[in-house]
């Protein structure tokens, strides 16, 4: 066969299958220029429980409004993505419809890292500090801490810490809680994290009645070292309860004292 009559051959297919591509995606949008929403239905991307598939239902139908009934290529699904992730639990979401007229919504959760607790007050925080509030109903298995928490928002707040001050107490308790999760015996051993007045940390260990003082979140491995070697070096020749108080907050020193400070 001659080359010529090859090539024709060749460009006739591909005119051939470029018209039956453009008469299928006109025929596509025809068909969703006048098909219609019929339905919702909600996806999770994980197991956490800040928002149900209730809320969701009940959150479009308060702010967006009607959409069963509505053509599908008129659903503003940028507006039901930016919509629902203005709300504080949730991190991210996406929306899209199918021709059987369903709009689908899938949601992810903020997932939470820590939880500070002041009194009856609270916020959760996630990994790159943004703070949310607690929930009415479900409380995340997070490591909790407590006292003076030194981050001043208003109840129901959402976003980072208002001063950079604040950012950088945060992002220092989230570095302690990651070494602390990273090593199999300090997150056996360290039960409870307090906050003093100042800001300062104060742990209590399983079973040991002293109180250890860090000081600011910050050089937390070289903090945890010295109470390893408190325990290891000065505890074993001291009766139990001698002292009330350890403090590692300075640089170099291991300051173990009788009475509270």
């Amino acid at each position: 066969m001659k080359k010529s009559v090859r090539y024709s051959i060749a460009g006739a297919l591909v005119l051939f299958f470029c018209t039956a591509m453009a008469l299928l995606y006109g025929h596509v949008r025809t068909e969703r220029a006048v098909a219609v929403c019929t339905g919702l239905e909600v996806g999770f991307t994980d197991s956490l429980r800040f928002v149900s598939e209730d809320d969701i239902r009940g959150y479009i139908d308060e702010h967006y409004g009607a959409y069963v009934g509505e053509r599908l290529d008129s659903v503003q699904l940028y507006r039901i993505e930016e919509m629902l992730e203005e709300r504080s639990a949730v991190m991210r979401c996406e929306a899209w419809t199918t021709p059987d007229g369903l709009l689908h919504v899938d949601v992810t959760q903020r997932a939470p890292k820590l939880r500070f607790q002041s009194g009856g007050s609270g916020f959760y925080v996630d990994a790159d500090g943004f703070i949310f509030p607690l929930h009415d109903t479900f409380t995340a298995g997070v490591t909790t801490v407590e006292g003076a928490i030194p981050i001043s928002v208003p109840a129901g707040y959402k976003g980072p810490a208002p001063t950079e001050e604040e950012q950088r107490w945060i992002e220092g308790v989230l570095e302690m809680d990651r070494f602390i999760s990273s090593s199999k015996t300090w997150r056996r051993d360290i039960t409870n994290i307090r906050v003093r007045s100042n800001g300062d940390l104060l742990l209590t260990l399983e079973g040991r009645p002293e109180q250890f003082l860090i000081g600011q979140p910050e050089d937390i491995p070289d903090k945890l070292a010295r109470i390893g070697r408190y325990l290891s070096l000065i505890a074993p020749y001291k009766a139990e309860g001698y002292y009330k108080t350890v403090n590692v907050k300075y640089k170099q020193q291991i300051i173990c004292r009788q009475k509270d400070t």
